[in-house]
């Protein structure tokens, strides 16, 4: 997608119901942003941003630079949630006891309506996983930052078959794409098709998205991108067969992603859909 130009170099983004402001750059590379109108709240965490989403109740995108060294970390998802000395929650802050569901934790600064952890305990018919979008192995470099990726704001409601076979082996390929080039940026969310039935989850109504993407950058000497689109089902196929372009998965998503790349670097890698490069 053609990058619409302007100026500025800083947004600024409220973050808590609150009123807590952040100052977001937008020169990060994976940083997205929206093209069509959608309800918006930035949350900024250690290693990733998202952009939350009050009417759906699940994140517009979750972005991230993925590094070698991150994967060096000792955190660990078995001993999330992590407390601090004064009984917070490391990276999170003071919750009460309704909203922490085993390891999985109510977002405090997520404006409402939002995800809570009775709309997968008790409204949840079709048996949905927490599908993590930051995924929690991408985050060991702390307490906190591991912590941060059991926010309900980094989940959807994800079928448990995608959650546990095709959709974690295309995050295991990211780590080894970090590992071989370096550093990768990586965005990716939830679809909703306007011509499909809504179906929601819990007492919250939950949105069940019809289907996930994922666009991974490597922005070294010779440039390159790629765009998956999961359907939100128990199918399992070979990682070709969800490789797209991300030009697709802007058109399908109504998200520009990679517009701070120069723009004849944008057009070449967004027209691109070839997994045998990587």
């Amino acid at each position: 997608m053609k990058r619409i130009s302007f100026l500025l170099l800083t947004i600024f983004c409220i973050v808590s119901s609150v009123g807590h402001i952040v100052a977001q750059n937008v020169q990060s590379l994976e940083m997205p942003r929206l093209t069509t109108q959608k309800p918006e709240q930035i949350l900024q965490r250690e290693v990733y941003t998202v952009s939350y989403n009050n009417k759906t109740k699940c994140p517009n995108w979750v972005a991230w630079k993925l590094t070698s060294e991150m994967l060096n970390g000792t955190a660990s998802r078995k001993g999330v949630p992590y407390y601090d000395e004064n009984g917070n929650v490391a990276g999170v802050g003071r919750l009460s006891d309704n909203m922490v569901n085993g390891p999985y934790m109510t977002d405090p600064e997520a404006m409402k309506p939002r995800q809570e952890g009775s709309d997968y305990r008790d409204g949840n018919p079709l048996r949905m996983s927490h599908g993590h979008l930051c995924p929690a192995a991408d985050a060991k470099v702390s307490k906190a930052a591991m912590n941060q990726t059991f926010l309900l704001t980094n989940m959807c409601p994800q079928d448990r078959a995608l959650n546990q076979n095709d959709w974690e082996y295309l995050e295991s390929r990211c780590r080894g794409w970090a590992k071989q080039y370096g550093e990768i940026y990586i965005a990716c969310g939830p679809v909703f098709y306007d011509d499909k039935p809504r179906v929601t989850m819990g007492h919250n109504k939950v949105r069940v998205p019809d289907a996930f993407f994922k666009v991974v950058l490597y922005n070294g000497k010779k440039p390159k991108a790629l765009g998956f689109i999961y359907p939100n089902n128990g199918e399992s196929h070979p990682l070709s067969y969800y490789v797209t372009t991300v030009d697709k998965v802007e058109e399908t998503t109504g998200i520009d992603f990679f517009y701070n790349l120069p723009d004849n670097i944008e057009d070449l890698v967004e027209s691109q859909a070839d997994l045998g490069r990587w």
